[in-house]
């Protein structure tokens, strides 16, 4: 179910903007420029300690009114939850903001298969999930928008941050592509694409000595959520916070993948807390029972 019984009269409810991951970095920096314009906020994050702490000081601040939901967005349920949440509140979602996202840093072969389908079931599949719902009662209403948020590694592939990087490739192409489909309605779809922002997401992702941090100037979350916000107020499509970052993405389009990757790869390969680059862990021998069958019958053939 979708917010369509708030579509006819919107007189039933009051419009708010829906923040994913709005508890910190972007999320958080975002939260305040909605927040600061007098718009009514639902914050979502799993930790409802945080999210508690979060909404007491926006709404001291810019005296609006801000409404919290835990939800694990990994989760078809915490999707869910969230409608049923904004809903429960007296609130439909004028403005949605896909901001929560994780990362996950090192070789693909070493990752943990569970935290590699929570990334993209967060990373991508949310992103879908929520907009989905909230996205038809914005078209039904003709005003409101998306913003999502993507990330300059969307452009190019990334050795050792392989998945995350292809994530975020989706959540381009996916608001690029909606931004189309939704001209003329009174709906914005957008992205936002930085580069380095100095949130605590490189180092949870165990990336913190790689040199992409010291080659790239790190923006703060609140540099790129003041253009993002600006921007998507008037309309943009997509923002590259930066001349760098606008002509990174223009140069990148013609420069080899040959050239590319092994570049991204000395870049984002994960070092220690000397400089020295780590390898993949060595692989483990099967067991003999989990060996394939037709090796069994070789063996014994022999």
């Amino acid at each position: 179910m979708n917010d369509t019984n708030l579509r006819s009269d919107p007189g039933l409810a009051l419009p708010a903007v829906v923040i994913t991951g709005g508890t910190e970095g972007i999320g958080r920096a975002l939260a305040e420029e909605f927040a600061r314009d007098g718009h009514t906020l639902v914050l979502v994050a799993r930790d409802k300690a945080k999210l508690d702490r979060t909404a007491a000081e926006l709404a001291g601040a810019y005296a609006v009114e801000v409404k919290v939901t835990a939800q694990d967005l990994t989760t078809v349920e915490g999707c869910a939850g969230v409608e049923q949440a904004v809903r429960g509140f007296g609130v439909y979602a004028d403005v949605l903001v896909n901001n929560a996202g994780v990362m996950w840093g090192g070789f693909f072969q070493d990752a943990d298969p569970a935290v590699m389908r929570r990334m993209v079931d967060l990373d991508v599949r949310a992103v879908v999930d929520l907009t989905s719902r909230f996205l038809p009662g914005m078209l039904a209403r003709g005003r409101g928008g998306v913003l999502n948020v993507s990330s300059m590694m969307g452009y190019m592939p990334v050795p050792y941050e392989a998945v995350y990087a292809a994530s975020k490739a989706f959540v381009l192409s996916f608001s690029k592509a909606l931004a189309y489909e939704t001209m003329g309605t009174g709906v914005t779809v957008s992205v936002v694409a930085p580069s380095v922002v100095s949130t605590a997401l490189h180092t949870k992702a165990g990336g913190q000595n790689c040199r992409y941090l010291l080659w790239f100037p790190a923006w703060t979350p609140e540099q790129v959520a003041k253009i993002a916000y600006r921007r998507f107020k008037r309309g943009w499509w997509v923002t590259l916070p930066g001349i760098g970052n606008k002509l990174g993405a223009f140069v990148m389009r013609f420069v080899p993948d040959f050239a590319l990757v092994p570049l991204m790869g000395w870049l984002f390969r994960v070092r220690d807390d000397q400089g020295n680059v780590l390898w993949p862990r060595p692989l483990e021998k099967p067991p003999e029972s989990k060996r394939a069958p037709e090796a069994a019958k070789l063996k014994a053939a022999d």
